[in-house]
């Protein structure tokens, strides 16, 4: 019994013995496998690395890196708001080499790429900015203002290359704003002042002008005190009321504006004519116009009583600014003057027209020696007299009587020349005609030179003779 457990004991004794060399032996084998390879491992990297500063060294011996340059020279480029430009930027060579474009240390593009880091917004680039097909340019499209600058083109390498554009945007002139003090009601005697603001590039040059009675008329150093972008003109009337002018130009274009200045002031009253002449039942219109700012009341009086407009005697039309009087005389009581009157918040003016039976006499004309007038008289003329005076001496006035015409329509045109009735010079004329009520008033005085033909005939013919005797003695000789 204990001779068999000591044999399973040494069984069991043998074969972890056995057990234990096979491990031993397994270890050893696994140990030599990995030495192998890890050797062979750095065998192979000395190999490659060898062979690849082999290859290295024979590129570098059998070709050298040239560096790229750039072919454009820097330029100043202008463009017009609102169109596009191109930036050149040309390069060789140009296979694999890396452009940027910046503009004031800002970069707009790394090859074709726009950097994540700018600010693309601010200047409208997403859209407006871009780098054309096969090539290194900067296109730039809708250009704006805030455009305007330096531009670098830069080639990426290690001898780096640039250029710098510089970009100028051209603006037509446009007028932001033109305006009037007071909004153009100015008061007569007041001052005002214009301002026209504009916007351009280059900066525009203001001109102004005025709509007159002549036409558009540019404003003068007398007619106000100029500054930049105003003009200020003082003590305004009446004649400084119309339609102003700012016209701006800058070399790429030119705009213009208007503002309508309005001068508030009494009212000014004018009449057709200062005396008309009527009869008993005759009608007569008298005739009235009134330039106001603002708008005047208008009234009439007769030899300074007041009017009524319900008046039976007497017949009033008014239309805006124009008013007439209408008067039939029914006896001489009903001649006299007639006054017409404007008045509104800042006063009033008047003028006064004569109804008279007398006769009136206009447009005293001279044309060398011939005189000629027109007489307006519904009664019968009697009697035309002219009177001269000689401008040459202190001598008293001559009075000459002229034919009476035949008058149609209660109008005479009178035509008179003074031919032999006065010696050669300068006179001083007026006239004055009489019907049967009385005389009417002296003419305007005009003035006439005489010159006789028959004394230039005779200077004439004695020089002729003169010179024929000459001849005479010439031919003999």
């Amino acid at each position: 019994m204990e001779l068999k457990r000591l044999s399973i004991c040494m069984a069991l004794f043998l074969l972890a013995y056995i057990a234990q060399c096979s491990e031993a032996r397994h270890s050893r084998d696994r140990r030599e496998v990995d030495d192998v390879h890890y050797e062979d491992v750095l065998a192979d990297e000395a190999t490659d690395d060898e062979a690849q500063n082999d290859a290295e060294g024979n590129d570098a011996d059998e070709e050298e890196e040239t560096d790229a340059i750039i072919l454009t020279q820097p330029t100043n480029y202008n463009a017009t708001l609102g169109k596009d430009i191109r930036l050149e930027c040309k390069v060789s060579p140009a296979d694999g080499v890396v452009v940027q474009w910046t503009r004031n240390d800002g970069k707009f593009f790394i090859g074709t790429q726009k950097p994540l880091d700018q600010n693309l917004t601010s200047y409208g680039i997403e859209n407006r900015f871009s780098i054309p097909a096969n090539s290194t340019d900067l296109l730039i499209k809708d250009v704006k203002l805030y455009d305007s600058g330096a531009y670098k083109c830069d080639i990426l390498q290690m001898n780096r290359a640039n250029i710098e554009h510089t970009l100028v945007i051209f603006e037509p002139p446009k007028i932001i704003r033109f305006t009037a003090s007071d909004d153009g009601q100015i008061v007569e005697g007041s001052d005002f002042l214009l301002t026209c603001e504009v916007s351009g590039s280059p900066p525009p040059q203001i001109v102004w002008s005025r709509d007159g009675e002549n036409g558009n008329k540019r404003l003068a150093e007398k007619d106000g005190e100029f500054t930049v972008n105003s003009v200020f003109i003082k003590n305004v009337r009446r004649e400084h009321s119309g339609k102003y002018y700012c016209y701006a130009f800058n070399g790429v274009g030119s705009n213009q504006a208007e503002v309508y200045i309005t001068v508030k002031g009494k009212p000014r009253v004018h009449v057709h004519k200062t005396v008309v002449n009527s009869a008993i039942n005759v009608e007569a219109v008298l005739q009235c116009a009134v330039h106001d700012e603002p708008t005047s009341h208008i009234r009439w009086y007769k030899d300074g009583q007041h009017i009524k407009e319900s008046s039976t005697e007497f017949s009033i039309s008014t239309r805006g600014q124009h008013s007439n009087l209408t008067v039939t005389p029914d006896d001489d009581q009903d001649f006299g003057t007639f006054t017409c009157e404007a008045e509104n918040e800042f006063g009033s003016h008047n003028r006064s027209i004569d109804l008279v039976q007398s006769p009136v006499v206009e447009h005293l004309q001279v044309d060398g020696p011939r005189l000629s007038w027109t007489i307006h008289s519904h009664q019968p003329v009697e009697q035309i007299e002219i009177q001269l005076k000689d401008m040459t001496g202190e001598g008293e006035w001559r009075t000459l009587s002229v034919p009476v015409p035949q008058g149609r329509n209660h109008e005479y045109d009178v035509v008179y020349t003074l031919d032999d009735q006065l010696q050669s010079g300068k006179y001083e004329a007026t006239v004055k005609v009489k019907n049967d009520k009385s005389w009417s008033a002296h003419t305007d005085s005009a003035f006439v030179e005489i010159v006789y033909r028959d004394s230039a005939h005779s200077i004439t013919s004695s020089s002729l003779v003169l010179a024929a005797s000459i001849m005479y003695l010439l031919v003999r000789m």
